[in-house]
């Protein structure tokens, strides 16, 4: 018996292993009718009631003689099709974290925060996501890949050893179905310590990469040679594109360094070596996962029996009016009925009364209780799939106020709760990824798009060591009423009347995105500067003060540098951070008082002796020990930094502290300075 780990044996034994891992997984599929599931909900929802993938959108006839009149209305898309709406139409706020709260780490965040939007808008990040939503809305689970490319982007550099150029290289992602990933279907959990997945390229672009496989390249199947069961059942055209297979393992006690295996097949073995990820790149999104096992599980499978008795009522209902639609009319047996025609078209009709008239035949009556069915099957639908009739557009006609609107509908975006829990750490697993990625490969300045305020671009050039600092992506998904069009008229409405939106421009962003850190851009941006500034300061480094700056947020920001005891005893320290101080109250005091009170800044009055008090001047001068304790002391923090002389700390030359105490008189000097000194009386 063999106990060697398969993902630790030689490349080729343990490809072998994986190719009959992959087929026993597709048996397990068909053998528990999982695969039978994603193929009819695939189905369902493109349309494909009966014989093929187009017959969903035309009528079709069936029965012995074509009788029968099949009549598909899609409830299954459109129900889909609103949760994935309702799930990605309002995007989450992804927002870079840092090991520390240091400036630099901060700002390297910032930089990180621009990226993500960068990728996000430029690179389409967000339409992999989406995609990958689809997938799990469809068929229980999507996934996302993440890989680098060194051979994207720009042209930096060119090899002469190899006269080959060398690029920059790019981050570049792709979607993945449930068809193209292989998990171990004993686990019981999403913690995979492997995965196989399969994507597809054109076999002349493998040949020209690999050219010593190109005979076994050229005699692999193509994609529209290989209708196994583990892909849709659809008609290809002719391709040139095969599969090719990547085996990720994770860092674990058996493979320290984890795994990485690109391959064709058990004899083309591209590459083979640790995994150069910090984690396996592919990432998954799903509504809920069947218990005890690794498959996924979606409301679309709750809804497909719905939807077959929906369409097979509907056809009975089509059936009877096709059959039946065109007039018949009743005659009795002997009416012995005889038109004859007229001038101008008029018909004189002549026949028997006395053994009946001839009445129209209506046989295209419907019974009312297959509508009343028809109806109950629609609002299980709803039921089932959390999707309401205001969600849909057709709201009761109870609900007549934006707010009874707003509510119903957040609600059905909260019953998607566990889809939406999915798709943030979906989010939020690529953008750490997308980061630690940038990190670790991006090692020579490119330049992007990064967004600014208020969505604004400019171009900033980075690298990965720009980006150290920065530790992981989280995502913030908000209120669910703000990600309805009536819930953020609503917020905007309340935060107008609170004084919270003081121009037009915030009051549209709020109603459009629904995001409110359009509100805070400026105390945020003050915030960073303090924290820029306190770094400085604690560098030794002076930094100025504007007229403009908030100066009482400053004021608090900055004494907090001397909240250390340890700091306090640097007497450097304490000067620069109290002077800086005293600049921010001079501005107070003299600067203009019209710009101060626009900015919401109340001025400070001008230092001087109060109204009808005595002038100051010098006074009578103590003598004796305590005379140095009586001096009067140097007013406000001015007078403490030009006091810094005298005002000593224990310990410490020229630093800040308590006044020198004075010597004891001659009859004390000879006192023990020791307790235990003292003899007993």
């Amino acid at each position: 018996m063999d106990n060697q780990y398969f993902a630790a044996k030689e490349a080729k034994e343990a490809v072998a292993v994986m190719m009959a891992k992959m087929g026993a997984w597709t048996n397990n599929l068909q053998a528990n009718g999982y695969l039978e599931k994603l193929k009819s909900s695939w189905s369902a929802y493109h349309g494909a009631y009966y014989s093929d993938a187009t017959s969903g959108h035309q009528i079709t006839f069936g029965g012995v003689e074509g009788e029968l009149v099949n009549l598909p209305v899609n409830h299954v898309r459109n129900l889909g099709t609103h949760i994935l709406n309702m799930t990605t139409s309002t995007r989450p706020s992804m927002e870079a974290r840092a090991t520390n709260t240091d400036y630099k780490s901060l700002t390297q965040t910032l930089l990180a925060n621009g990226l993500l939007e960068y990728y996000m808008r430029e690179k389409r990040l967000e339409r992999y996501l989406k995609t990958a939503v689809e997938y799990a809305i469809v068929m229980g689970s999507g996934y996302v890949r993440l890989s680098w490319n060194s051979t994207s982007g720009e042209m930096y550099d060119f090899n002469e050893d190899t006269q080959s150029p060398i690029y920059e290289g790019d981050v570049e992602f792709s979607n993945l179905s449930p068809f193209d990933v292989v998990v171990d279907s004993t686990k019981e959990h999403q913690n995979h310590d492997w995965i196989n997945c399969r994507s597809w390229k054109n076999k002349h672009d493998l040949i020209a990469k690999y050219p010593e496989f190109s005979r076994e390249i050229a005699g692999l199947k193509t994609k529209s040679q290989l209708q196994d069961q583990m892909m849709i059942s659809i008609a290809f055209d002719e391709t040139d594109d095969v599969s090719i297979y990547e085996f990720f393992h994770k860092r674990s006690e058996a493979l320290p360094d984890g795994r990485y295996i690109l391959y064709l097949s058990p004899e083309i073995v591209l590459y083979d070596g640790p995994l150069p990820y910090r984690q396996i790149p592919v990432f998954r999104i799903s509504p809920s996962d069947i218990l005890g096992t690794p498959y996924g599980y979606t409301t679309l499978f709750d809804l497909l029996p719905l939807q077959d008795a929906f369409n097979s009522l509907m056809s009975t209902v089509l059936t009877n009016q096709n059959a039946f639609g065109v007039q018949n009319i009743l005659v009795p047996r002997g009416a012995d009925i005889v038109i004859s025609q007229l001038s101008g078209g008029l018909n004189i009709i002549e026949a028997n009364t006395q053994v009946g008239e001839p009445k129209a035949l209506n046989l295209t009556q419907t019974p009312a209780e297959v509508f009343k069915m028809i109806e109950v099957l629609r609002q299980e639908m709803e039921t089932l799939s959390g999707v309401n009739s205001v969600a849909r557009g057709q709201p009761e006609a109870s609900l007549n106020s934006g707010a009874a609107l707003a509510l119903v509908q957040s609600m059905a975006i909260q019953f998607m709760s566990g889809l939406q829990a999915s798709y943030v750490a979906l989010i939020e697993d690529v953008g750490t990824a997308l980061i630690q990625t940038l990190k670790d490969y991006a090692a020579v300045p490119r330049v992007a798009a990064i967004s600014g305020v208020r969505s604004r671009t400019y171009m900033k050039e980075f690298k990965g060591d720009d980006l150290q600092a920065v530790s992981r992506v989280v995502v913030d998904v908000g209120n669910p009423l703000a990600r309805t069009t009536a819930g953020r008229v609503q917020m905007a409405e309340q935060m107008l009347q609170m004084g919270l939106i003081k121009n037009p421009n915030d009051y549209f962003t709020v109603i459009n995105t629904g995001k409110l850190e359009v509100l805070n851009e400026g105390i945020q941006a003050e915030l960073l500067l303090i924290k820029g500034e306190n770094e400085k300061m604690m560098g030794a480094e002076g930094v100025p003060v504007l007229d403009i700056d908030d100066h009482r947020n400053h004021i608090i920001e900055h004494k907090a540098i001397l909240a250390d005891p340890d700091l306090r005893r640097d007497p450097m320290l304490v000067k620069l951070v109290l002077s800086h101080i005293q600049e921010h109250i001079d501005a107070l005091r003299n600067g203009d008082p019209d710009l101060l009170s626009l900015l919401g800044q109340q001025p400070l009055a001008p230092q001087g002796p109060p109204p009808g008090a005595p002038p100051q001047g010098p006074g009578p001068k103590a003598n004796g020990p305590m005379a140095d304790m009586m001096m009067p002391p140097q007013q406000g923090i001015q007078g403490m930094i030009q006091d810094g002389a005298r005002i000593q700390g224990p310990g410490i030359e020229g630093g800040v502290g308590m006044p020198n105490m004075p010597k004891p008189p001659a009859p004390f000097k000879d006192l023990p300075t020791n307790p235990a000194d003292v003899p007993l009386q």
